[in-house]
């Protein structure tokens, strides 16, 4: 008979939800830890989602901050369990929760480690364009994304992907494989190599990008975009003194004419507002502005734009230029 490990986990948003629902609904599941939200600045909000979600459902959960969680062995007995699972937790974990669970404790990452270690795996690989990705499980270490790998399954990046969906798929490949780790860790089948490579750490997100259309060619805005759809930073322009948020961009196959970069070269029904760039033509798709969020044909009929005329960077104070 097949073990099924009563087991914890450790989470920060919904990534975790298709996993923390299964082990719910067979019993496995002690319950879930999550860092304390106050704490978290711009990434509250994705927790606050999944204490909401948690709390709707009758799950049980504990908020611990960082300060606290050398305590949880000694001061969560109800939280006991054979093994827990790391799926995007926000914070490193202490020796003393490292070394607690009888079979270990596995993280849940987002690529196919050594490569894009660090936060935000998903958002860099998309802006770097990347084509295959994988989920890899390995154990736990008191350093990020450092230890053994246990397990890698590959994902092919489409062309349509953006972060929010990546998200999802990367979250249900988790939980189709669930069943595959457990069995390798409940009989000791797991075959560790003998030396793992550092993991090539990631950069922090920006919160706020203002877009350069000199900077950048085409094919590299749309990845941005792509990149920055679902995920809480913004990628801004300047329209007529007018901060917009670009939230959907495509490859528009139509000549620049030989204008600067960042000019409009085409406003129409049937092919939207299109810009040149350092190198190619983008199509921008959808925008969200004071005025709502709406097509870029749109908005240009509503502010007057014409063809010609000139989108320039977002003077927003804190944005970070590319």
């Amino acid at each position: 008979m097949k073990e099924q490990p009563k087991t914890l986990v450790y989470a920060s948003s919904l990534f975790a939800w298709p996993c923390i629902q299964a082990l719910f609904a067979t019993e496995q599941l002690v319950g879930v830890i999550t860092p304390d939200p106050q704490t978290m600045g711009s990434r509250q909000e994705p927790l606050r989602q999944l204490l909401t979600t948690l709390q709707a459902n009758g799950i049980p959960f504990e908020v611990v901050c960082k300060q606290k969680l050398h305590l949880i062995p000694s001061h969560l007995p109800h939280f006991n369990a054979d093994l827990a699972l790391c799926l995007g937790f926000s914070h490193l974990l202490p020796q003393q929760v490292l070394n607690h669970y009888r079979l270990g404790i596995y993280n849940c990452h987002a690529a196919p480690l050594p490569a894009y270690g660090g936060r935000d795996p998903i958002y860099w690989q998309l802006r770097n364009q990347e084509t295959h990705s994988a989920l890899t499980w390995h154990a736990m270490t008191e350093q990020f994304d450092s230890g053994e790998i246990l397990l890698q399954l590959p994902l092919s990046l489409g062309h349509q992907d953006t972060y929010a969906s990546l998200v999802q798929r990367f979250a249900y490949l988790a939980l189709n494989s669930l069943e595959q780790l457990f069995h390798l860790v409940t009989t000791n089948t797991v075959t560790l190599p003998a030396k793992v490579k550092a993991a090539t750490s990631t950069s922090a997100v920006p919160e706020l990008i203002n877009l350069d259309f000199s900077a950048l060619n085409a094919t590299q805005i749309e990845a941005l975009t792509r990149a920055h759809n679902g995920h809480y930073g913004r990628v801004l322009l300047n329209v007529k003194g007018m901060a917009v948020e670009l939230i959907q961009a495509s490859l528009a196959d139509y000549p620049g004419y030989g204008t600067a970069a960042g000019t409009i070269v085409m406003i129409s029904s049937t092919q939207g507002l299109v810009v040149n760039t350092q190198d190619g033509c983008i199509r921008l798709d959808i925008v969200a502005c004071e005025l709502g969020v709406m097509s870029a044909e749109r908005l240009a009929q509503l502010i007057y734009l014409d063809a010609g005329e000139q989108l320039q960077r977002s003077p927003h104070p804190l944005q970070q230029q590319v």
